[in-house]
């Protein structure tokens, strides 16, 4: 009895922004030296042009020639060669720092349409790709898909594809990822490193942020009132309006403790700075004061 003919298996259907994958395709071939090339044209003209003048007799000045005229034909394919190579390289640059202008614009899904479609192909240099990763990671967190994120900050740190001030910005990316995804005892951990990594006698507002969420999402309140406090001035000079941030955690604190009016005041600060959308956005926890207390909202030429 015949066999029914065998339908041929789909190779299976990569999801959006597949990190595993995206990992691995992005990866730089390994270069091949074109000098050799080069170097072997070289030795070949230089063999061919001798038989050919030991047997052309008289016409060895015509051989001579012949053999220069492929010398410079040899030169002038390398030179043309890396131009188009370089030209390749500074459009691959180009439309990292284009994906990275969209993500500053808050341009979310088409920071990610572009992301997926650059670092699924092997890229030209491992400084374009670990900005790309960068970024990809910042719209993985975006989108709350943390432990991607994590994948790939972890990615970038076991690989030193970034600098140390690069690195210590990343590690604090992680840990953030690591505190939205309850993953207390490595946050901890990684908060622990970034302190140590700190210079003495120089304040983090990013470093103090995250121990003012770990606290408040571990309900050490009284805890992060006081890192609040000692804090403030340092988080305001350089997050910005990011501050918000802070702000609403430590409202979050005041009303774990029923300290509703301090709760109240701090909360309208934090959305005078920050829709309130935001805020609940990035720290689940504090959207636990909606409807607790009114918000203030910034006027529109501000917002």
């Amino acid at each position: 009895m015949t066999q029914p003919p065998q339908l041929p298996i789909a190779p299976p259907v990569r999801g959006p922004l597949d990190v595993a994958y995206l990992l691995e395709a992005s990866e730089p071939r390994r270069p091949v030296s074109r000098v050799w090339f080069f170097v072997g044209g070289l030795i070949l003209v230089t063999l061919f042009s001798g038989v050919l003048t030991a047997a052309a007799g008289q016409a060895g000045l015509l051989v001579e020639v012949v053999s220069a005229m492929m010398v410079v034909a040899l030169m002038v394919g390398l030179m043309l060669f890396t131009s188009g190579v370089v030209k390749r390289v500074r459009a691959e640059q180009q439309s990292v720092e284009s994906i990275g202008e969209l993500v500053q614009l808050r341009r979310w899904s088409e920071s990610a349409g572009q992301l997926d479609q650059i670092l699924a192909q092997p890229m030209r240099t491992q400084a374009a790709r670990a900005q790309a990763l960068v970024f990809l990671g910042a719209v993985l967190a975006r989108y709350q898909r943390f432990d991607d994120a994590i994948a790939v900050y972890d990615h970038l740190l076991e690989s030193r594809l970034l600098d140390g001030g690069s690195n210590y910005g990343l590690r604090l990316g992680r840990a953030m990822a690591m505190l939205r995804q309850d993953h207390l005892v490595d946050a901890d951990r990684a908060i622990s490193e970034l302190r140590r990594q700190t210079p003495t006698g120089v304040e983090s507002a990013g470093l103090a942020l995250l121990e003012l969420y770990r606290d408040v999402k571990t309900g050490h309140s009284e805890e992060a009132i006081q890192r609040f406090g000692k804090s403030l001035s340092t988080m305001t000079e350089q997050l910005g309006h990011r501050v918000s941030d802070a702000w609403a955690l430590v409202a979050r604190a005041f009303d774990l403790l029923g300290r509703q009016d301090e709760a109240r005041q701090a909360f309208q600060k934090a959305t005078l700075l920050s829709p309130p959308v935001e805020l609940f956005r990035r720290y689940p926890e504090v959207q636990r004061l909606e409807g607790r207390y009114d918000p203030t909202y910034a006027p529109p030429e501000a917002a």
